[in-house]
């Protein structure tokens, strides 16, 4: 019996030690500083871009993870990956600074100089200052509100996804510089531009797919300009059937989307 209570605590020491070195490994990473590049935005005000900023808040998921009205949200929770929380941004907006709020959504850096991790800064930073003035302007209109959700608390399973890569911060990934505002009047460059800060949140970066999650954005060699439309803006397949996870994405964030936008992101990935 002596055996197996040694082999016991064996096991129990190791698997100790590997998750106390994750658990350090991981903290390196969380409490790392960064610094963001300054930036002079010039913000525009307005009823049209206010409303323009609350569309875009949509298309671009803001909504989707921190709530309808902004007001923060556990996103995810699990007793190994620990729990991941949009935070108020309704409360954030009138405490931070624009350029603080700059650094956070298209640099993915916080006030503190550490990095967000999860949310999609990377593909934020392409954001033009237009379209990042309509959504400030729309959250600095909003009514604060006072939900406080649990802060998040990265698990285990999580810290070790840091520590292999697999979870970069987002401070340290790969970045564009924030488009300059005169790409509209070609339907390719827009719908290039919305595929780069919409469409890479889940199909990747370089829109090549991520394993498990989301397919690569190949040609649209099975759908015509209808087809694709309902596809993006219904979760429809051609044949009418519901395609699963995407009939929530159209709901959520893309039958926001105007026409000319869905014309564009159809000439743009049926030509890549």
């Amino acid at each position: 019996m002596r055996w197996i209570a040694r082999t016991f605590l064996g096991v129990f020491a190791v698997g100790w030690l590997c998750s106390a070195y994750v658990y350090l490994k991981s903290q390196q990473t969380i409490n790392r500083s960064h610094v963001p590049e300054p930036r002079r935005v010039a913000l525009v005000s307005g009823d049209d871009i206010q409303n323009e900023g609350a569309r875009l808040s949509r298309i671009f998921g803001c909504v989707s993870c921190h709530g309808d009205r902004l007001q923060g949200q556990i996103v995810y929770e699990h007793t190994l990956n620990g729990r991941i929380t949009a935070p108020n941004l309704t409360r954030q907006a009138s405490n931070l600074t624009v350029n603080e709020i700059e650094a956070v959504l298209r640099q993915g850096i916080k006030p503190d100089g550490t990095s967000v991790f999860v949310m999609p800064s990377a593909s934020f930073a392409a954001m033009t200052d237009r379209d990042f003035s309509a959504i400030f302007s729309y959250l600095l209109q909003l009514t604060p509100e006072s939900a406080s959700p649990k802060p998040t608390d990265y698990g285990l399973l999580t810290r070790y996804r840091m520590v292999r890569g697999q979870l970069p911060a987002a401070a340290q990934q790969r970045r564009t510089q924030p488009w300059r505002d005169t790409f509209r009047a070609s339907p390719r460059r827009l719908g290039e531009y919305l595929s780069t800060v919409s469409c890479s949140q889940c199909h990747g970066l370089d829109l090549q797919g991520v394993d498990g999650r989301a397919p690569a954005l190949g040609r649209l060699s099975n759908y015509d300009r209808v087809e694709f439309g309902e596809l993006l803006t219904q979760g429809l397949a051609p044949a009418g059937r519901q395609v699963a996870g995407k009939a929530d994405l159209a709901e959520q964030r893309y039958r926001f989307l105007e026409q000319e936008e869905v014309d564009a992101l159809y000439e743009y990935l049926k030509q890549r």
